[in-house]
């Protein structure tokens, strides 16, 4: 009899860890980080001691702490912390249904060889946040091996075993959209959704008793809509017994679209003389596609960081409709760093590069490339991304009388967050760039969406999760469907 246990996601916004047994075979579905759990005891400076592992994390209720976690956790943390391993995996998969934190990030503490199954999309995506991220908490695609020692390469005695040759590929599998994959007798099908993310998967699960589909994330209003209600109809042929569904917004009516979004900023980007300025979610794709049909009815171009850069090559070849970084509506900002050299024409090549990571040099010399001074000087030929992070770059880039800020992302959801916007406001008015403009469309189904999708799919039980609100399912869902809403680490026999 298959059975679901939810670790994470229950009675919040993310954090999504849910676990499926049938047949002797034992499948995660996304392995997230809950931003509520580590925003109650972690902030920017004050983070888990890499040196304990997953001790920080189990300590504080980061990590489920399973009665079989030596045949789950990575055994260099768990061994360094004199706890149990296993010599086998005691789990048989893990399924990522896209690559936000909430969904995906905890998959660093994983054993290696445990297979883990997403799109190509949301593989590359993850390989960019490794390459790009100063966290220590980012091993998704390889596994670096830590608390080991090698032999030095001249005279005797160990060294640290650190840098490439710390590095072990993980079992990372790609599931193509469409495509089953089978573990043992479950046929795990993988479906494309519409999320605020490329590469976003649905899941429909064939068990020993029956159907359960995962929504994942998803909404119907962006530019890949249509995706989701292919889910939806391949869900209810399916006639699943149970559906896992997220309710972020179900206690909210109907947003603004993809389309709305672009046709509001291109009027205000119309009626500015001089810069625009925008922010949005960095890996938010189809916001980026927004901005830059924006940029294109303005004749304008849209300036992209050194970290979109590098994602938008990484997405090269893939269905993510990502624009690519040649197009002549795209620039690349080459921000001023350490010594900023970059805009002094009287220092060598090889001393301005050591003002760069490595994966930020090859953007250095590329023909889109643009500084400060390139757009200070023609100001009304561009539109810039600026993320709270680089509002420092309004300095250099003195947006003159008649620029504009658009700010696409969602309103604060807890205290943290409102003194961010405090600070952002501050500057914004230092720069003559207060009032501003909010334009921002939701990465997920409204209320009446997600009633309408549980009266399509029709199953018989709906577990809520992915929201702060589960009891609220209780009120849309049709006559002869049963809401369960789950319980933290409890059992449910389907």
């Amino acid at each position: 009899m298959p059975s679901l246990t939810f670790y994470g996601g229950v009675g919040e916004i993310g954090g999504n860890k849910i676990l499926l047994e049938d047949e002797r075979k034992r499948i995660w579905f996304d392995f997230g980080m809950s931003f509520a759990q580590s925003g109650r005891y972690f902030a920017e400076f004050l983070q888990p001691k890499k040196y304990n592992g997953v001790l920080d994390f189990l300590e504080m209720d980061l990590l489920p702490g399973l009665s079989d976690m030596g045949g789950f956790y990575r055994e260099d943390y768990l061994s360094h912390a004199a706890m149990e391993t296993w010599d086998k995996a005691a789990y048989d998969a893990v399924f990522l249904s896209h690559a936000h934190a909430d969904h995906s990030f905890y998959i660093h503490f994983i054993r290696r060889e445990i297979p883990i199954y997403a799109s190509e999309v949301t593989r590359q995506i993850l390989a960019a946040i490794e390459t790009t991220s100063t966290s220590g908490f980012t091993d998704f695609l390889t596994f670096k091996e830590t608390f080991k020692l090698t032999s030095k390469k001249r005279g005797e005695g160990q060294t640290r075993l650190i840098g490439e040759k710390a590095k072990v590929p993980r079992d990372f599998r790609v599931i193509e959209e469409g495509g089953k994959v089978l573990i043992g007798d479950i046929a795990i099908e993988a479906l494309a959704v519409n999320h605020s993310l490329p590469g976003a998967l649905g899941f429909i699960i064939h068990t020993s008793r029956g159907a359960i589909a995962y929504s994942g994330d998803l909404r119907f209003h962006g530019y890949g809509g249509g995706l989701t209600r292919r889910f939806v109809e391949r869900a209810a042929e399916a006639e699943p017994i149970a559906l896992i569904c997220e309710g972020t917004r179900i206690n909210e009516t109907e947003s603004l679209t993809e389309q709305d979004i672009q046709d509001r900023a291109g009027k205000v980007v119309q009626q500015t003389k001089n810069l625009a300025i925008v922010n949005y979610p960095w890996k938010d794709i189809e916001r980026m596609r927004s901005f830059y049909e924006v940029a294109r009815a303005s004749k304008r171009r849209l300036v992209v960081s050194l970290k979109q850069a590098h994602l938008l090559k990484m997405l090269e070849g893939t269905d993510a409709q990502a624009p690519p970084l040649d197009d002549d509506h795209i620039a690349i900002y080459i921000d001023r760093k350490n010594w900023g050299l970059v805009t002094k024409l009287d220092y060598p090549r090889n001393i301005i590069e050591q003002d760069y990571e490595n994966w930020e040099r090859e953007f250095l010399d590329h023909p889109n490339r643009v500084t400060c001074e390139d757009i200070r000087r023609h100001p009304s030929d561009f539109i810039i991304r600026i993320d709270f992070f680089a509002l420092a770059d309004l300095i250099d880039l003195r947006p003159a009388e008649g620029s504009c800020y658009i700010r696409s992302m969602t309103e604060p959801l807890d205290e943290e967050a409102e003194i961010e916007l405090w600070r952002v406001e501050n500057w914004l008015r230092h720069f003559g760039l207060y009032p501003y403009e909010q334009i921002h469309a939701s990465g997920h189904a409204s209320g009446s969406e997600i009633k309408r999708l549980i009266e399509d799919i029709d199953p018989k039980l709906v577990f809520p999760i992915h929201t702060e609100h589960p009891e609220q399912f209780q009120e849309i869902v049709p006559r002869g469907t049963k809401v369960v809403i789950p319980e933290r680490g409890r059992e449910y026999r389907i």
